[in-house]
Order: structure tokens, then sequence, then C-alpha cells
């Protein structure tokens, strides 16, 4: 049984983006990623009260958005009625969007049509991203773990992945060809996170560090061949970027969008568009590629 969008509907600002773009503001409190479907746009929020009180939290005050091209947000209420909690990352498959919850992965459709909603009930389970191998399978990112698994798109079944592969505070990730790049969280007071080239994820897999230094790394995509990462405190080279491209041997180069923001959670392309999604300042920018690979 479907069910109805919220009735209330919450307005934003749709501004030039400084470097270039288009920047929409009031999105929900703490939106942590941004999903392009059709001619609307879907955002996962983990709630009002921020990383520090909802992780860990089983309080049910997270959210699925509609927003729609007027520039307005919808709370879409869930079919099964068990709403969410942290949702942190979200991704289309055919015409269903599955979105990882803490220890749950849930499909539903755009109206809020529950269609599985399964739990992984182990010590330490903290999913945080979500992406599609094929039109059969889904990956997913374990913070808690460490570790990767696959989810069925059909049943929901969550199974190991990639066992033997194993990167402390893995947070978002792409799949490319048949390579995974990786981000790694870190401590809030250090320059260790990292980003990891998981090769071979169609048979002997070897995971291997491209780059360090990085402070509280979140996000990674590939953009135009290019590997391009987003956080929090940027790079112990670059200290005030939060969206940078690597290089050859490593290196790393800051890039100016988003650095008058407090950090980028989510990095999304389709080819044409990059949407950058900010989380600490309710908003998101979305930019053509052409402009964010023309940076040097």
């Amino acid at each position: 049984m479907m069910k109805s969008l919220h009735s209330l509907i919450f307005m934003m600002i749709v501004q030039p983006a400084i470097a270039g773009g288009t920047t929409v503001s009031g999105l929900p409190p703490y939106t942590e990623a941004i999903l392009p479907m059709g001619s609307d746009l879907f955002a996962v929020s983990i709630g009002p009260g921020g990383p520090d009180e909802e992780f860990g939290s089983d309080a049910v005050n997270g959210g699925l958005y509609r927003i729609n091209s007027s520039g307005a947000h919808e709370f879409i209420e869930l079919s099964d009625g068990e709403g969410l909690r942290n949702p942190t990352g979200i991704v289309e498959i055919g015409d269903q969007i599955v979105i990882v919850d803490g220890n749950q992965v849930i499909s539903t459709s755009p109206e809020g049509s529950v269609n599985w909603r399964k739990s992984q009930d182990e010590d330490g389970v903290f999913f945080y991203d979500i992406e599609m191998l094929d039109d059969a399978t889904l990956i997913v990112s374990d913070f808690g773990r460490g570790v990767f698994m696959s989810v069925s798109a059909e049943t929901g079944d969550i199974r190991p992945y990639l066992q033997g592969i194993q990167i402390d505070g893995l947070a978002r990730f792409e799949i490319d060809d048949d390579r995974i790049y990786a981000a790694s969280w870190g401590a809030d007071n250090a320059w260790d996170s990292a980003v990891y080239r998981v090769s071979g994820i169609n048979g002997d897999a070897v995971s291997e560090k491209l780059a360090d230094g990085f402070g509280n790394l979140e996000s990674v995509e590939v953009i135009g061949g290019k590997v391009i990462v987003g956080g929090y405190r940027g790079h112990e080279d670059h200290q005030t970027s939060k969206l940078m491209r690597l290089g050859a041997n490593g290196s790393v180069h800051p890039l100016r969008h988003g650095s008058e923001t407090r950090g980028v959670s989510d990095i999304h392309s389709d080819g044409k568009s990059v949407w950058l999604t900010f989380f600490h300042d309710a908003s998101y920018s979305e930019l053509p590629v052409k402009r964010l690979s023309a940076e040097r």
C-alpha cells in the first residue's frame, strides 16, 4: 500500500554557486547524500541532533526526502511504519531507491512503498555507503567493521564480499570497472584519513593505499577518469580545501569548489553533472563535469 508524502513542504534558497553551477540551501538538517532520479532529487538525513547525538541512537528521526524542481523538499513516509534512524547512503537500482541505515538496508519506491528491509544483526555493524555492482547486486561499506558486504537487489539478502579486505574507518566508496576506490575517515584530531584502491574485485582482490594525510575524509567519486575526494579538514598540505583531486604517485591537488563550506559529505556524478552535498551547511551544489574538470 502506497503512503502519501508528508504534507509539510519546506522551501529552499537557490542561488549561483561561488565557483560556478548552482547552490541550493535549506536542505533537511544533516543531509548526508542526495540522489538525482528523473526530474527529482532524493536526500537522506540522519536527523536534527547531528552526528554526536544521532549516531548510536535508535531514535527514528532520520528521513528520506524528495526535492522537486521548484526548490522544495517533502518528507517521504515509509509504508512499513518503521521509519529511518541514521540513513547515510542512497542509490537507485531500476525503479527502486535503496538506503543504508545503521545495520539495515531498505529498498523502497520513490513514493515510500517498502519492497524489503533487511538487518545485519552482528556487533559493530554500521553500514555507511551503498553502490550498484550490477542489475542484481548492491555493495555496501560497513564503517563499523571496515568491510564490504553484498546485497541482493531482489531479496535484500546480505552476504560477505571481498573477504580478506579490511579498511579501518571505511566510509564512502566508488566502483569503477573492476576496481573500488574507498575513503577512510580517520581520527578527528589527526591527518590519518586515506584513499584506497581495491583492484581485481571480480577475482583475487588486492587493496593498496593511494594517498593519505587527509583530515576526516568521507566521499570519493571517479569523474572523467580522475579520483575526486571530499571531506571536512582537507589535507595536511591543503587544510582549507574540502574537495581534492588525486594525481600520479599519490599527489593531492586542491579544488576550489566547496571550500567556502564546512565540508563535503558526498559526491555524485552522472557523467554530465556533479552534485556535492554539504552536510553541516544543509545545502548542495550542482555543476557541470566540464567545469570541475577544467580546474588545474
